[in-house]
């Protein structure tokens, strides 16, 4: 089976809806959060009360090492019960689906592809519908239902949209003049068509419904700082500017979901410090000895990134204790832009506000590296390479003015690690994906200081992300899975 997207949205992206997001149980944007989208959309298109669930993955695709270990099935079962995922405590989620009589099933099979890695064939029925669906999970959040009732469809949670079904269970999705406000009337119209058997309506599943015409002001970096020199506007204003050609939000909504993610990601630092935080996988918390070991000296002084190594460690630590993170541009990267941007402000004095506009700037420049889909199946560069990106434009911007400068240090840190590998041992997002976080910190601040210092960066940022996608091509997984997932280094018990 070829699985090809055709959504719009994967030309446009949202800064909120795709970049600086999804705020999620961790650790895994495309293994958490994912699923349990998937399966809100699967609830909403069989438009009752689902009774039964089944979920066929490829045996050697990305899901077969990770779906239970990152929560798939959790965010899952969470979705097909209409929960909230930011509030739901994910461990109730069996014992639900049980008192809820949903019967389950999570099953691998060779007879799925392996591209993507993260498919599942699905069905899903009430008491009186039943639905084929194949979803994909494309990483970041991303998701996408590509096949419904055995005929191709584009749906991907970003859009209002009404779909029809006729007596023989044919769908027609439509986003054309569909708004939260007349889905209901568009609905009953549709049903005096003596073809249409029944309707669904689905809602987003994203922060921001979007637009059915997007106008981006610009497509790629180039155009950005010819944008940002011309009109004189700082970089952080373009990033709202952008957002609202996107979607449908305004200034004020925007600026106020800016302000909510970050303080999200700054309070799972605190969290992240708690002595009593645990989590299963091949290693255990070690935030508090590390901090602990800051404050007595007994480490290497590194400046700003003293603390900024902590804060991204922080955050990973309780991204892995399954607390609720934002995701920069994924769960396996989301401690590094909020532990660069809060300790580089701390150590300079800049404000709040300075922190949100360098936050902005960060998702800016996350908008190029889209095709990558923010995925491991290209590499760790496509997470890491990405947030080290991101990280370095922003806190260029709080001490530069100048586009250039800040599109420089966003390809210096692209550049950084050009080619690194995602290898999760035993399928957990903490080794090397923990010490990665914290390695990430002092290398954006090292091409933050690079750019401002003069450095040239030789390649133009759209080059980069070029670069890292046909990188990311190259890369030979060593499970046909997309990633070099192994357990050959698996710790002795």
């Amino acid at each position: 089976m070829s699985i090809q997207s055709n959504s719009i949205h994967k030309k446009h992206p949202g800064i909120f809806n795709d970049v600086l997001s999804p705020i999620t149980p961790g650790p895994s944007s495309s293994n958490t959060c994912g699923p349990f989208r998937i399966a809100v959309l699967c609830r909403q298109l069989l438009a009752e009360k689902p009774v039964s669930f089944s979920m066929t993955m490829a045996e050697s695709g990305g899901y077969a090492d990770t779906f239970f270990s990152m929560q798939s099935d959790l965010g899952t079962i969470a979705g097909l019960l209409g929960k909230d995922l930011f509030t739901y405590n994910l461990e109730n989620s069996y014992p639900d689906a049980e008192k809820d009589n949903l019967h389950l099933s999570f099953d691998f099979s060779s007879t799925i592809p392996t591209y993507p890695s993260e498919m599942g064939e699905i069905l899903i029925s009430g008491q009186t519908h039943t639905l084929t669906l194949t979803a994909v999970s494309w990483g970041g959040g991303e998701i996408e239902i590509t096949a419904l009732n055995g005929h191709p469809v584009s749906l991907d949670g970003k859009s209002y949209t009404l779909v029809t079904f006729s007596h023989d269970g044919t769908p027609h999705c439509t986003t054309e003049g569909i708004t939260k406000e007349n889905a209901g009337k568009k609905a009953k119209d549709a049903m005096t068509d003596q073809a249409v058997f029944r309707t669904a309506i689905l809602s987003p599943v994203f922060p921001f419904a979007c637009k059915e015409i997007p106008t981006p002001p610009f497509s790629n970096a180039v155009e950005l700082v010819q944008l940002a020199e011309e009109s004189g506007l700082p970089l952080w204003e373009l990033a709202l500017d952008y957002e609202k050609s996107i979607v449908k939000a305004s200034d004020d909504q925007l600026w106020a979901y800016a302000k909510t993610i970050y303080q999200i990601a700054v309070d799972s630092i605190q969290y992240g410090k708690n002595p009593g935080l645990s989590f299963s996988g091949v290693t255990t918390p070690k935030t508090p000895q590390y901090m602990s070991a800051l404050k007595q000296g007994n480490l290497i002084p590194l400046g700003t990134a003293d603390t900024g190594c902590l804060d991204a460690l922080s955050i990973m630590e309780f991204s892995n204790s399954h607390g609720k993170i934002i995701c920069m541009p994924t769960g396996g990267a989301s401690g590094i832009v909020p532990a660069a941007i809060l300790n580089t402000a701390k150590s300079l004095g800049f404000s709040h506000r300075k922190q949100i506009e360098a936050l902005l700037v960060a998702g800016l420049f996350g908008l190029f590296y889209y095709p990558t889909h923010y995925s491991g199946s290209i590499g760790c560069q496509a997470e890491i390479g990405v947030a080290i990106s991101m990280a370095a434009a922003a806190l260029t911007s709080m001490l530069t003015d100048c586009p250039k400068t800040v599109e420089k240090a966003a390809s210096l840190g692209g550049q950084s690690v050009l080619g690194l590998v995602c290898n999760p041992i035993d399928g957990y997002v903490q080794v090397p994906c923990i010490l990665r976080n914290m390695t990430a910190v002092p290398t954006a601040i090292t091409c933050a200081n690079a750019a401002l210092g003069g450095l040239d960066s030789i390649l133009p940022l759209d080059t980069v992300v070029d670069l890292m996608l046909e990188v990311g091509k190259n890369i030979k997984p060593c499970n046909r899975a997309g990633t070099f997932y192994t357990d050959a280094f698996k710790p002795k018990k």
